[in-house]
């Protein structure tokens, strides 16, 4: 009984603490590829990061409403990883401070083919 009513308490408590999440900046990303000792766009850990967002902007993109149009392009001749990777890394030090998912929406700002006026 005495087990039981620790772990329900226990429980309750954990439920309650909500973890810190923070973005990753630009700063981090940049950390990371210099860490790495292959090239970044070889770093699983970013290809995976990169690989996420593409998921969801195609997500948004695909089902709902929820985006004004980030890219006009074929989804096949944009969503170059590796290309992607190389964007961000050139843009590290310009948009440091920035959040990373920020700088990979420029990518498609830029080269997506809508021509945002």
């Amino acid at each position: 009984m005495t087990i039981r009513l620790l772990t329900i308490i226990a429980t309750l408590l954990l439920s309650l603490h909500v973890p810190l999440a923070t973005a990753l900046t630009m700063e981090q990303f940049s950390n990371i590829c210099k860490s790495s000792p292959v090239k970044c766009s070889d770093h699983p850990t970013v290809q995976a990061y990169v690989g996420g967002a593409l998921d969801l902007l195609a997500t948004l993109d695909e089902r709902t409403d929820y985006l004004q149009k980030v890219y006009c392009k074929a989804p096949k001749e944009l969503f170059d990883v590796p290309a992607i990777i190389r964007f961000m890394e050139q843009r590290s030090e310009q948009y440091r401070s920035d959040n990373a998912m920020l700088v990979l929406i420029r990518y498609f700002e830029e080269r997506g083919g809508c021509n945002h006026e």
